[in-house]
């Protein structure tokens, strides 16, 4: 083997195409699974820097799902860190599992350590992929320590298998494991000897952990407390003992060679397995279940085997905690809902008892089988419930309530006893949680209530935040149904709101007492279940919980005078009632309570929609109604006046049954927009009222039960009432499948209805005889007579046909459009156009306050057209906003160009956002309005991205033409020099972008900056050029051409102004550096993107906004008219169908990808153009086109002729050693004359030799990973972990 690499040392070159030979092929080979992202390396071990800059990473990128924290510090002051991940990871959640994995615990033992940073990535980078993965993460709270020695790591050495004392303790020479105290051990050792020891203890006993890992080396076996050679009756694991061997073979069974047989490893005098501390102190001490397992002889394995060991651990690292599902688990609660923190929770057959976490919590890990289980607590009456049945893999759901006695028996402590239940259900005959206290409860109790409800009945709820107040605090909406949270079919959607105004208690008392009794009494009460099953009910107790904390603060402090100003506004002293947008003026001063309750409603098709008041009794409706709706809200008032024992006998304060409530007594200020009641009516599906129980604004406690009973039962008769209304399907005469979006109309009234996704419509209708109308694009509209009784109506479903024109309208549209664009390419056309258009006159400097208000008044009050979305938050938290405008915004069309432009890169370039801006403005006042925008609008897609640095531009200073104040970022980074693939440290705002470009699929991107006068394009990296360069020259003297004064390239903002013909430059030849968004953009999103410099000022006066815009705006329209342009066509197969995975070869170096649906679409430059179109699977295709620069290219569709068979593995490694063959034998000839001829000869054998082991192992590679534990939905609709006793 020496003579072989001797021969290799000196024949490189050979030796190079040898291996070249062998690892193509081999890499084709190796089937890789999809979707899957492996950032991981596995070629070496983190040290303390590395492990904890990879932490903070993934902490960062995966911040919804995961958290990072310190529990203490070592002796040499490294941080313990541990990593959360879990839904909501920096919040405490009731009801989820607690599972932990601690490695590291003696420094020498490295490779548990290593494998748990490979499980976090894990797990992070498979959520929402793997379907067990995404469960585990949304089920569990998971804790992995991956080092809790970590100074001890720092001094042990790689390859060392059986570690020195040193490694092994920490620095003040204690072994961790065994400073740990026995179970009836005081602790003796100083936190200053062992603060790791310390720091996890009181972590343990915090946490109050279900299930935990050790993970260790030096051994391959796995241990539990006290499974030594003591008595384990002594110990008290009589029973125990067996749910510890269920967990130990949970890992061993996974684990390819701990399942066969316990290896003959060296004894090890420093092994304690066995002799634990940690595993028993968790056991005795924290309610938790732990197990340690050796994970390999060799305690510190060489970095080569990193990858290996994963793979070997991986599936029992997963199973293992899936097992933190098993037993019985659920709430100990007063009788007032309250959970009881702390309460035991005993198994009738062993002594070893767990306790209750802070939300009243419990998970007792149990075997199959059927136990005794009782819940007590000082000061409570116990409760035992027996024959409670444990099924395999899933979790009994199993709550107590518990009883406080008079004060005169709270020495006796006899248990409550249910002997004769063969099945679990409650200790006692009254509901899991008892009716709600009537009082006023502050938001943190309602939180905490809500919570409590979600996790009880979590088959029937799902509890969600429509948003947040002023001051942060969270709108709940509690969605109440089967099978909650999913898009139902068939099932009709009704809305409850209260506390509109923050001083009218009476809504969010009685909307939290019907929150709790529809939980309460499904299964028990006939129409409380018929309607949680038929209706999907969603509530919002409390819209102004920020008005509501200030009122309730001066109620209890008992204020007098007049309290009804108090409270009434939110927190920005906007009555929310008059802050809904009118459809004819800019909304500006939509607050977010407003804009989070607008958002939930347009997200949904509720049928009907009710606001829950006081200080008025009455059923209140909108204004101006046509004569059709107008009975219907009556109908549904006087159903609401018949059905509530509230309204017999009148007060002064009713509303009358037959018109609209006036204004209210006291003076408001004036009003910056409409009431919801109107908004709904006339911008949404729902028809909304107001219904007022009480004339009081703050009724007393004392009445709040009054009220709810005379009210919940008309509150029902509401919900059930959209059951009664006019619905049905509207579907495709053809397929039989459901129209979306369709309209459903009724002759005599302008409201009209939408079908959902699936097709289906709800129209609230009073009794009568109506004519309704379907109708949507390209399909006939069809009519019919409908009759409406009071009791019953029968469906009413409409089939429509396509209008047997539409192909040739499609078709003659999309030539007129063709046509358009070729017009407005003509000589002064586009311009002519730009002039004739509704100006937008907004042009001024905006704070991002300022500017983030004016882009939620753009989607408030033109919603059929615009989005507005968040990219992310920049370094000071600011929201980076992004706008898109579109004609068919909820529907991309295919091979629809999008377009992108942005500005504030850097933040003291100011100018370019406000443009930005103006130009949104211009396209949404002009569609509907002008024929040609509106058209242009209907077939784009434009992405406004306003500001990418909001920090820099908000320290920037108007008037400073040359100040570098705000260039970069809030860190010093200058974000046009970030932007790096696979740049694990990038600046939010940069990450926010990248992400943004990586899966865009933009046809241009144009970025306006300031500080010069010219158009650069790619690339900015200096010595290199671009594949198409000509285009994006061309697309850069585009924009430049139509400026009025950049084409010139005369203006001389600097020095270095000089000699830019046309007012054009390569981005090198301007400013050459790296990293820049130009090249990232067209290098990985696959898009051209010019930089325009608007002026050579970055920050001129704000008197000058209106010229630039006026040189600009003929340019950005002329960049919008491009897109369409530009070559567009769609890939096929011989069948006709799409090819997904197609590639366009453009002049035999710009690579354009098709779509899903097989469609692309390019810009290029005038000229001919030669296509090479591949796919996987199929012959290369070639193809000539021709582009003009006045002319639209219409779509081409390329079609494979034939299929390619693919070649097998057989055929594929008889052609590469076919291959190698022939080239060995070249080899051969050449070095004829060579005395090393047959020790070639043998490298040669060897190399074959390797090829096939490598081939065998990439065949090897290709199995099936063990059975996922997790069922498939096809399987199982129920929860996958937890099944309610019943």
């Amino acid at each position: 083997m020496s003579l072989l690499f001797e021969s290799y040392y000196r024949h490189t070159h050979i030796m190079s195409i040898l291996w070249l030979i062998l690892i193509v092929p081999l890499q084709i080979l190796c089937l890789r699974r999809p979707g899957k992202v492996y950032e991981e390396s596995y070629k070496g071990y983190y040290n303390y820097a590395d492990m904890t800059d990879r932490l903070h990473r993934f902490s960062q990128k995966y911040a919804h799902i995961c958290s990072l924290s310190s529990i203490g510090k070592s002796v040499e002051g490294r941080e313990l860190w541990v990593t959360r991940i879990t839904t909501s990871p920096t919040a405490d959640i009731p009801g989820k599992p607690r599972f932990k994995y601690v490695g590291n615990i003696h420094g020498d033992e490295a490779l548990s350590r290593q494998l748990l940073v490979y499980l976090i990535e894990y797990l992070l980078t498979q959520f929402g992929r793997d379907v067990r993965v995404t469960e585990l993460v949304n089920r569990t709270d998971i804790y992995i320590m991956a080092s809790m020695n970590p100074d001890g790591f720092e001094r042990a050495v790689e390859g060392d298998c059986t570690g020195r004392s040193a490694d092994r303790e920490n620095t003040k020479h204690h072994d961790l494991d065994k400073s740990f105290p026995d179970r009836d051990e005081s602790f003796s050792k100083t936190s200053e000897d062992i603060p790791e020891v310390t720091a996890v203890m009181q972590w343990i006993l915090e946490k109050k952990f279900v299930l935990s890992g050790s993970l260790r080396g030096g051994s391959m076996k796995a241990t539990y407390p006290f499974n030594d050679d003591r008595s384990n009756a002594a110990s008290g694991l009589t029973t125990d003992d067996a749910l510890f061997r269920h967990l130990t073979h949970t890992y061993t069974e996974n684990h390819p060679i701990m399942k066969m047989n316990n290896p003959d490893c060296p004894d090890d005098p420093n092994n304690s397995f066995g002799h634990g501390g940690m595993q028993n102190y968790n056991y005795f001490k924290g309610n938790c279940f732990e197990v340690t397992f050796g994970l390999n002889c060799c305690k510190y394995p060489p970095a080569s085997q990193l990858s290996i060991e994963w793979t070997k651990n991986k599936e029992a690292l997963l199973a293992y905690i899936h097992q933190a599902h098993i037993g019985v688990r659920g709430f100990v609660m007063t009788s007032s809902g309250f959970g009881l923190p702390n309460a035991t929770i005993a198994v009738s057959g062993t002594d070893h008892n767990i306790t209750t976490w802070i939300f009243g919590d419990y998970y007792r890990l149990l075997l199959p089988g059927r136990y005794e289980i009782t819940a007590c607590s000082p000061g409570y009456f116990s409760s035992t419930v027996k024959n409670v049945p444990v099924i395999e893999g899933k979790a009994t759901l199993l709550n107590f309530t518990l009883e406080k006695p008079a004060e005169e028996m709270l020495l006796l402590d006899q248990p409550i006893t249910n002997d004769h239940l063969s099945t679990p259900g409650p200790p006692i005959s009254k509901s899991l949680i008892h009716t709600l206290d009537f009082q006023h409860h502050s938001y943190d109790e309602m939180e905490v209530f809500l919570q409590l409800l979600s996790v009880v009945f979590p088959s029937i709820t799902y509890l969600k935040s429509a948003g947040r107040s002023v001051q942060g605090r969270n709108l709940y909406v509690m969605e109440i149904s089967t099978n909650p949270g999913v898009d139902q079919q068939g099932k009709p959607e009704v809305m409850f709101l209260g506390n509109l105004h923050g001083n009218e208690f009476i809504g969010r008392a009685i909307l939290l007492n019907l929150v709790e009794y529809l939980c309460r009494s499904y299964g028990e009460d006939p129409l409380v279940t018929r309607l949680v099953k038929s209706t999907i009910i969603h509530i919002m107790p409390s819209m102004n919980p920020d008005g509501y904390e200030l009122a309730l603060k001066v109620f209890k402090k008992r204020v007098s005078g007049d309290l009804s100003n108090i409270g009434h506004d939110n927190s920005h002293q906007v009555d929310l009632n008059a802050n809904f947008p009118k459809e004819s003026r800019s909304a500006n001063t939509v607050q977010a309570e407003t804009e989070a309750v607008i958002n939930w409603i347009k997200a949904h098709f509720f049928v009907l929609t009710a606001s829950i008041r006081g200080g008025f009794r009455g059923v209140v409706y909108p204004s101006s109604l046509d004569s059709v709706d107008e009975d219907m809200f009556k109908s549904v008032a006087e159903t609401y006046h018949v059905k509530s024992q509230a309204f017999q006998e009148p007060q002064a304060c009713d509303v009358p049954r037959t018109r609209e409530r006036k204004g209210t007594k006291h003076h408001r200020p004036v009003a910056t927009g409409t009431d919801m009641l109107t908004w709904a009516y006339h911008s949404t599906d729902t028809l909304a009222v107001d219904i007022g129980l009480s004339c009081e604004l703050l009724p007393p406690e004392k009445l709040l039960s009054e009220y709810w009973e005379k009210n919940h039962g008309a509150l029902l008769h509401f919900i059930q009432q959209v059951h009664f209304f006019v619905s049905g399907v509207v579907t495709d005469g053809q397929s039989g499948k459901g129209i979306a979006n369709a309209t459903v109309m009724v002759e005599g009234s302008g409201h009209h209805v939408h079908t959902s996704s699936t097709g289906q419509y709800w129209r609230p209708l009073a009794p009568g005889s109506y004519q309704i109308t379907a109708s949507t694009s390209g399909y006939t509209p069809v009519s019919v007579s409908v009759h409406v009784l009071k009791t019953r109506v029968e469906p009413v479903d409409f089939k429509l046909n396509r209008d047997t024109l539409q192909p040739f309208v499609e078709e003659g549209e999309q030539k007129d459009f063709g046509k358009l664009v070729e017009w407005l390419l003509a000589p002064g056309e586009l311009d002519q156009l730009v002039r004739s258009l509704i100006p937008a006159q907004t042009l001024q400097y905006r704070t991002y306050k300022e500017r983030s208000e004016f882009l939620r008044g753009l989607t408030v009050n033109f919603p059929h057209i615009t989005r507005l979305y968040s990219l992310g938050q920049s370094t000071e938290f600011r929201t980076i906003w992004a706008l898109e405008i579109a004609g068919k915004l909820k529907f991309p069309q295919p091979a629809e160009p999008k377009i992108r432009f942005l500005a504030g890169v850097h933040g003291n370039a100011a100018v370019g956002p406000e443009l930005l801006l103006e130009f949104a403005s211009f396209l949404c006042l002009n569609y509907g309005r002008n024929p040609t925008i509106t058209k242009l609008i209907d077939r784009s897609r434009i992405l406004i991205l306003p500001c990418v640095n909001p920090d820099g531009r908000e320290k920037a200073q108007e008037g400073l033409c040359s100040s570098s104040v705000g260039y970069n970022n809030a860190h010093g980074t200058d974000l046009d020099t970030d932007f790096f693939y696979g740049n694990a440290s990038a600046q939010p705002e940069t990450r926010a972008v990248m992400d943004l470009i990586s899966g865009g699929t933009f046809s241009l991107s144009i970025v306006l900056e300031g500080g010069f006068l010219l158009a650069t394009y790619p690339y900015d990296r200096p010595n290199q050029h671009a594949q198409n360069e000509e285009t994006l020259r061309y697309l850069a003297s585009l924009y430049a051409s139509s400026h009025p004064l950049m084409h010139l390239g005369k203006q001389k903002c600097t020095k270095k102004s000089a000699g830019m013909p046309g007012g054009v430059l390569q981005g090198a030849d301007f400013r050459s550096h790296t990293g820049s968004m130009k090249d990232f953009s067209l290098n990985v999103g696959h898009c051209p993107e010019i930089t325009v410099y608007t002026g050579c000022c970055t920050f001129p006066s704000e008197a000058q906004l209106f010229s630039l815009w006026m040189e600009n705006r003929l340019p950005l329209f002329r960049m919008l008219i491009e897109v369409h342009r530009g070559l567009s066509g769609v890939v096929r197969d011989s069948k006709g169908r799409p090819v997904s995975d197609a590639v366009v070869v453009v002049n035999g170096s710009m690579n354009v990808h098709a779509d899903s649906q097989g469609h692309f679409n390019t810009l290029l430059a005038p000229g001919t153009h030669q296509l090479l179109v591949q796919a996987h699977g199929y012959r290369q295709e070639l193809q000539q086109v021709h582009i003009f620069s006045d002319r639209v290219t219409g779509p081409i569709v390329i079609d494979f002729t034939a299929d390619r068979a693919r070649l097998n593995q057989a055929v594929f490694v008889i052609t590469t050693a076919s291959l190698m063959s022939i080239l060995i034998c070249a080899l051969l000839i050449w070095h004829l004359r060579s005395a090393m001829f047959s020790r070639l000869q043998d490298g040669l054998r060897w190399l074959h030799q390797k090829r096939d082991v490598l081939r065998m192992e990439a065949i090897a590679s290709e199995k099936s990973p063990l059975q996922q534990e997790f069922p498939d939905e096809s399987e199982d609709e129920e929860d996958p972990f937890l099944v309610e006793g019943h």
